[in-house]
């Protein structure tokens, strides 16, 4: 035991040696100078400058499938593409079964035919209200015709019968009382008020009903219409996610369901993946203790690409863009050092990523990008 207390001093340092050394190299190894030369036919790369780890994309990034939103779960009838398939954008990738959101678009289709046809009755509604209006007016005109001779002929009695107590010497005030009297005037003046009523009565019934908007269950009618439309339409827009297309051309990967997989909102692995056909850029991660290094004056200079595993396989590139903010990194590995995790992101365009006698840059390659001094 005692030599075990003696030793441990030297173990103890033994094992920082070891742990610093292998952060040192770990440093190097992402970030440090390139003293290697370039071999025959390489890229140049430059003797020394800011290393960053990168991540080879698509632009537009990759897109991943899965279920449509418009459903809950579905069960897939058909699947039109395999791995590796090249498509073109709007072609159909798989289906699903679309016999329930079918069903829907029949019943929205059903409630658009009867809202139309409570437009057709409010339009016929209307044409009868037009007719009965001019059905009254001509009533009300015959009352008040009528109204008139029964007047007039109360008027005739009411005349003769003055004349007659004038020949007759009786005085003006009694006139009054003497026509209140007479059978023949009376009978007259009970015409005459009813007339008068009844044309009265039609009036105001013509009044109401030139008082009614025929024109409003018209346009309830077609809002109706217009509602029991979009309906139909979210419904068929449901049935027509039920055939998923490509949204732009490129190729297809990982295609992971067949006939009869069933997805639900709760399923993670999508269905397939498509990577747009479209230019070849490499993502880089700068890193806030190198941030200052990549300034905006790089935009347009070149860079060396190399392989992550392979230092000796390069590739060149054209920095695009360089990024104002930290962010999360896009890909999953674990930074070397473990430092922050955040990064300013370097959008590189790549020259070729395919050159010859070189394997090709592939989609997700994890590749370290040299912007030099």
């Amino acid at each position: 035991m005692n030599w075990l207390r003696k030793a441990r001093p030297v173990l103890i340092i033994t094992g920082l040696a070891l742990v610093i050394g292998s952060l040192v190299g770990a440093r190097e190894l992402t970030h440090g100078a390139s003293t290697d030369a370039p071999a025959k036919g390489d890229a140049p790369r430059a003797a020394g400058g800011t290393i960053v780890l990168a991540t080879v994309d698509t632009d537009p990034g990759p897109v991943s499938y899965g279920l449509p939103p418009v459903l809950p779960s579905g069960t897939v009838i058909k699947v039109f593409v395999k791995d590796r398939e090249e498509v073109k954008a709007d072609q159909p990738l798989y289906a699903f079964d679309a016999t329930l959101p079918q069903a829907t678009v029949e019943s929205a289709k059903a409630a658009v035919a009867l809202a139309e046809t409570k437009v057709a009755e409010a339009k016929e509604g209307k044409k009868r209200h037009a007719k009965s209006i001019e059905v009254m007016k001509k009533g009300v005109e015959a009352l008040d015709d009528r109204a008139r001779d029964v007047l007039g002929y109360r008027n005739l009695i009411k005349k003769n019968l003055e004349d007659s107590y004038k020949r007759n010497g009786f005085p003006a005030e009694e006139w009054e009382v003497k026509l209140s009297i007479d059978p023949t005037y009376a009978d007259a003046q009970i015409k005459y008020r009813g007339a008068y009523n009844e044309l009265e009565v039609e009036k105001a019934k013509l009044g109401a009903l030139e008082a009614v908007n025929a024109q409003l269950p018209i346009d309830q009618a077609e809002a109706a219409v217009k509602q029991a439309e979009a309906e139909k339409a979210k419904a068929q827009v449901a049935v027509d996610m039920c055939v998923v297309k490509a949204k732009t051309a490129g190729t297809v990967e990982q295609v992971s369901i067949s006939q009869g997989t069933t997805l639900g909102i709760s399923t993670r692995a999508p269905a397939l993946w498509l990577i747009p056909a479209g230019p070849r850029v490499v993502r880089a991660e700068v890193e806030a203790e190198f941030a200052h290094r990549i300034g905006n004056d790089r935009i347009g200079k070149q860079v060396t690409i190399s392989d992550h595993s392979d230092s000796k396989l390069t590739y060149t590139g054209t920095v695009r863009g360089i990024g104002s903010t930290f962010l999360p990194k896009r890909s999953t590995a674990e930074n070397l050092l473990g430092s922050d995790t955040r990064v300013i992101e370097a959008v590189i365009d790549v020259t070729d990523p395919a050159p010859a006698g070189k394997p090709p840059l592939l989609i997700g390659q994890r590749v370290r990008v040299n912007f030099g001094q």
